[in-house]
């Protein structure tokens, strides 16, 4: 009897083991599936991916292509419409102008060329006439002309006022730059700085014209100019609508320069601003 409940107990015992192993490799057999099918849909999406970029290239090569070929029949096109096209396998005179570098819509002889009659070309070099063809052009070398005379600072001065009288605002501010860089030790420069910032005042570009204006007072305090440029950093702060700041600038122009033609204004301007 005894021996009868040991072999059951044995049994019983390796029974629960079974189950227990086939559990567990149940659920390794899971996880292993479950790992396997996530790697097949992430290599799925990578080759998805990689099928829409290179999509993405064809379309942009194509793109490019169909470019590349609308430009040369757009350029065939307007050489037909001009008459430069090729005739009988040979390029028309004036792309043929082109290539060997002379402006078309200049006579020959006023940039440098010279047509040379077959005979005469015969008459120089009468061997290489009856080899070969003659060329039609011979290039004349061209007279070498005298340099411009560099424009006087009170020259350019007056340029840039010139050009700031004819409502040339971007004209006139270059113009005034370059004086600026080349000439800026001049009794000029002064009020070459204040006309750039009547440029950008012009313009209504106010925040612009006020730092050109404070430039001028910072550079040239005891120059006339100063006091004119003050007049104008109060008047474009006004326009900008900051009463405070013009005020201030207004005043700071009395206590500065209380004897200017620009006092005169600026004690209008108060006035009206009631400050």
């Amino acid at each position: 009897m005894r021996y009868f409940i040991v072999a059951m107990l044995f049994t019983t015992l390796f029974a629960q083991g079974a189950c227990v192993s086939t559990g567990v490799s149940g659920e390794t057999n899971d996880a292993s599936m479950e790992w396997r099918m996530k790697s097949l849909e992430e290599s799925f999406l990578n080759y998805r991916e990689e099928q829409r970029r290179q999509a993405e290239q064809l379309n942009q090569m194509q793109t490019e292509m169909n470019q590349r070929i609308e430009a040369v029949e757009a350029k065939l096109d307007d050489r037909a419409d001009t008459g430069s096209v090729v005739v009988d396998g040979a390029p028309a005179r004036e792309e043929t102008a082109k290539e060997e570098g002379w402006v078309t819509d200049l006579k020959p002889e006023d940039d440098g060329w010279k047509e040379v009659q077959p005979e005469e070309q015969a008459k120089k070099s009468p061997k290489v006439a009856a080899s070969s063809e003659p060329k039609p052009w011979a290039k004349v070398p061209k007279p070498k002309s005298a340099p411009a005379p560099a424009m006087t600072a009170q020259k350019m001065y007056e340029t840039g006022l010139a050009q700031y009288n004819a409502d040339k605002m971007p004209q006139a501010r270059k113009t005034f730059d370059v004086f600026l860089k080349k000439h800026p030790k001049s009794s000029l420069a002064a009020n070459a700085l204040y006309w750039k910032g009547e440029t950008y005042y012009s313009e209504k570009n106010y925040p612009q014209s006020i730092l050109t204006f404070k430039d001028v007072v910072s550079r040239y305090p005891k120059h006339h100019k100063a006091a004119s440029a003050m007049l104008k950093i109060g008047m474009a702060y006004e326009m900008v609508g900051d009463r405070d700041n013009a005020i201030f600038y207004l005043r700071a122009l009395l206590d500065d320069y209380p004897n200017s033609s620009p006092a005169k204004l600026a004690r209008k301007r108060l006035s009206a601003l009631g400050g």
